[in-house]
């Protein structure tokens, strides 16, 4: 603003000098003749006529010349006049249209802050009657601003018909409007600063919202871990109720198999008795008791008294005789029975006898194999009593060299120099292994970022290679641990402890661990490597891991055992947990194809991730001097120093998400990040960076690898919205020297995919 006081000072000493001076000096034509300024001024007066106020109009006289004035001065007011008119037209035109592109800016900042706004929850009604205010204010001052200007011209249009001695009290009036308008800008200026600041509130209290929801998703993980218990538990119980089922329903066969059996005798006999019922067989009965006596009768008045006697006694005998031959023959039966039970029991009696003593021999030779068994496993427990749970953890203890503190090179020099030497390293091996530099510098930015790294890509493309010879390089060796595809557990990863013998079985990566920790290791760079890593699901069996790594160095622990053992190794906490050395890097690879699983999100986020699309060209290189392994410590003050000295790219490239992506990346693609992705960034970006690289190389990465790799296989991806994400991001890119490639390459796949050409939306 003091710029345009100066200029406005410039044209009223340029008023000064005249309309006669200036053209003069300007062509050094001479001054025009009476009757042409005369025409002229009167052309003037009629203008200014036709666009003056009913007051400004009854102002104006027939002839604008005043009584004291010849025409040369006319000439020079009116000269004046207009110019000041036309500067002071153009300048409010000019004012006009700035102030429409700021009360278009301020509209969309005002849009912004709604949309933010919007997607808080109830809880921000407050902030979002606040913007309103904001909002209605904002448009009362543009308002108010633009009818200042609006009079400010209306003022103008009349200043032809004000006469020279006004011109300095105008000047003065124009000074104090221009004050007045500059404290207006700057009170926009500051309410524009206060959008900002509520602007960021929103902004933080949006990844506030979204930490909260990432713990709501672990506890829904949690959850749905517990109803899987539930469940299986409740299986476990309907079990055992349909085995109970099935034996009640066996046991109700049986039932009706025995009353089959008894209906088809009760129907056997019923058709041996024709059919009849009980009651018909008794009346028969009764009948033929009747007809006996009858007969009984008639015999008896046909035969004697001695004759009846005799045939009463001979009925006697018959029925004794007849009881006699029942019981007898019962007997009979009784001891044919009994003969042959005696004849099986004596055939199973020399059985037995023969087992017996079968059995005796046997009992003989078990009671003898018995006591050298319980003699052998008295020895193994004792034994085992005095050996350690975990023998390969005892014996690294038991190792003088590992119990020894090693030596290592301190100066590890500059990021750049490390890189270049690690890279020479790799490719003048006895196997060569060609890696470019861009690779080697995420790679190690993937080291300083996180202790999780993940290499993706064909096979043949070195990812294997890549994490063995850098730990060459650097004076150690990679752990490699081969992943099974029947890995579940944490178990199957760490090992178990097995309660007869008494003994942890460990697996080679509790070994890897212990022994990174030893005086010998602890202060290098230690890599465990797990090979084919995406066979099983790492969310299962390296569950432990992914937990532990997410809290702080000292509280990083792995616990092997839910009680704790009298004879530990050293390095164990409380006789069952062992801390994660931070020495330690975890490079898992992996293939894509039908016999592997895909990682999760919450592993990816949790992970520095590398593609190799292709083996990269050879080159010459020459086999740096041995010596001693690189230092951890030294490592790590490398990239404190590069955190220090580039976080202005990091700002750079947080700058560029936020405001040209995050929104589009939300709407679109339900894409958003939070402050997890902003402390990866702010020690991968510098390390790269100090490595030979630029922020245009590591937000190319981070924004392909962390950001657009989800857009990767998406039945719900559009090609018009891949297309309008890829203009997005070529114009709005912020490094000219390197152009965002691999997020590129990485929407073109996603568009051939769809069958779609990746030129046609670009």
């Amino acid at each position: 603003m003091a710029k345009g006081v100066r200029r406005r000072g410039g044209a009223n000493r340029k008023r000064q000098q005249g309309p006669q001076q200036r053209q003069q000096q300007a062509s050094g034509q001479p001054a025009q003749p009476s009757s042409t300024r005369a025409a002229e001024i009167k052309a003037f007066h009629e203008e200014a006529s036709s666009n003056a106020t009913a007051e400004d109009k009854a102002a104006l006289t027939d002839d604008p010349r005043p009584n004291d004035m010849d025409l040369d001065g006319m000439w020079k007011m009116v000269s004046e006049a207009r110019n000041l008119f036309n500067a002071q037209k153009d300048r409010a035109e000019r004012t006009a249209t700035e102030l429409e592109a700021q009360r278009a800016s301020l509209k969309e900042k005002e849009a912004e802050v709604e949309s933010r706004v919007q997607e808080v929850d109830q809880r921000e009604t407050k902030l979002e009657e606040k913007a309103h205010e904001v909002e209605d204010r904002t448009r009362q001052v543009g308002e108010r601003e633009l009818a200042i200007r609006a009079r400010e011209a209306d003022a103008d249009l009349g200043f032809e018909k004000k006469r020279s001695e006004m011109l300095s009290a105008y000047d003065g009036v124009i000074a104090e409007r221009s004050e007045a308008i500059d404290l207006r800008e700057r009170e926009l200026y500051e309410r524009e600063d206060a959008l900002r600041t509520q602007a960021r509130e929103l902004e933080k209290r949006g990844r506030e919202l979204q930490w909260e929801e990432e713990d709501v998703q672990e506890q829904r993980v949690d959850l749905r871990k517990h109803v899987d218990r539930a469940v299986a538990a409740r299986h476990e119980e309907y079990k055992d109720k349909l085995a109970s089922l099935t034996a009640e329903r066996d046991q109700a066969r049986t039932d009706r198999d025995r009353h089959a059996e008894a209906l088809a005798k009760r129907e056997d006999a019923d058709r041996l008795l024709g059919q009849r019922s009980p009651e018909e067989l008794l009346k028969k009965l009764d009948a033929l008791e009747a007809e006996n006596g009858k007969l009984r009768d008639d015999l008896a008045e046909r035969l004697g008294a001695d004759a009846t006697q005799r045939l009463d006694d001979l009925a006697r005998e018959q029925q004794a005789w007849q009881a006699e031959r029942l019981d007898l023959t019962r007997k009979v039966s009784d001891l044919k029975r009994c003969l042959a039970y005696a004849d099986n029991d004596a055939g199973e009696r020399e059985a037995q006898r023969d087992r017996i003593a079968s059995l005796v021999a046997q009992q003989g030779v078990l009671r003898k194999a018995n006591e050298e068994l319980r003699a052998e496993v008295d020895e193994l427990m004792d034994t085992r009593e005095s050996q350690s749970p975990f023998p390969t953890c005892t014996a690294v203890d038991e190792d003088e060299g590992a119990q020894r503190t090693g030596q290592t090179d301190e100066d590890l020099g500059s990021l750049k120099e490390f890189a270049a030497a690690v890279r020479e390293h790799m490719a003048s091996g006895d196997e060569p292994l060609y890696y470019s530099e861009a690779d080697i510098r995420s790679f190690i930015g993937g080291l300083a970022m996180g202790r999780l790294i993940l290499l993706q890509g064909i096979s043949g493309t070195g990812k294997t290679s890549l994490p063995i010879a850098f730990a060459r390089a650097v004076g150690t060796q990679a752990s490699v641990i081969e992943v099974q595809a029947g890995w579940r557990d944490p178990q199957d990863l760490v090992g178990h402890y097995n309660a007869f013998e008494k003994r942890f079985h460990e697996r080679a990566f509790l070994e890897a661990l212990y022994r990174a920790g030893t005086p010998r290791w602890r202060d290098t760079i230690q890599v465990v490597l797990l090979d084919e890593m995406n066979l099983s699901y790492p969310e299962q069996y390296f569950s432990d891991m992914l937990s532990a790594l997410e809290l702080r160095p000292d509280q990083q622990r792995l616990q092997l055992m839910t009680h704790a053992i009298a004879s530990a190794p050293s390095r164990f906490e409380e006789g069952r947990k062992l801390t994660i050395p931070p020495n330690v890097w975890f490079v898992g690879t992996a293939n894509h194809d039908e016999t592997t699983m895909n990682f999760a999100d919450k592993t990816y986020d949790r992970a520095h991730v590398m593609e190799f699309p292709h083996r990269p060209e050879k080159f010459d290189a020459e086999r740096p001097e041995a010596g001693f392994p690189v230092s951890f410590n030294a490592f790590g003050q490398a990239v404190e120093s590069a955190m220090s000295a580039h976080h202005q790219a990091t700002d750079r490239i947080w700058s560029y998400l936020e405001d040209n992506l995050r929104e589009q990346l939300a709407k679109d693609f339900d894409i958003g990040w939070g402050p997890r992705l902003e402390r990866q960034m702010q020690r991968y970006v510098p390390v790269v960076v100090a490595a030979g690289g630029t922020a245009g190389e590591a937000g190319d990465h981070l924004l392909a690898m962390r950001l657009l790799r989800k857009l990767k296989d998406r039945h719900s991806n559009r090609p018009e919205r891949l297309d309008a994400l890829k203009v997005a991001i070529r114009r709005s890119w912020f490094d000219s020297k390197v152009q965002p490639t691999k997020s590129i390459r990485l929407l073109d796949e996603e568009l051939v995919r769809l069958d779609q050409d990746p030129d046609s939306g670009a």
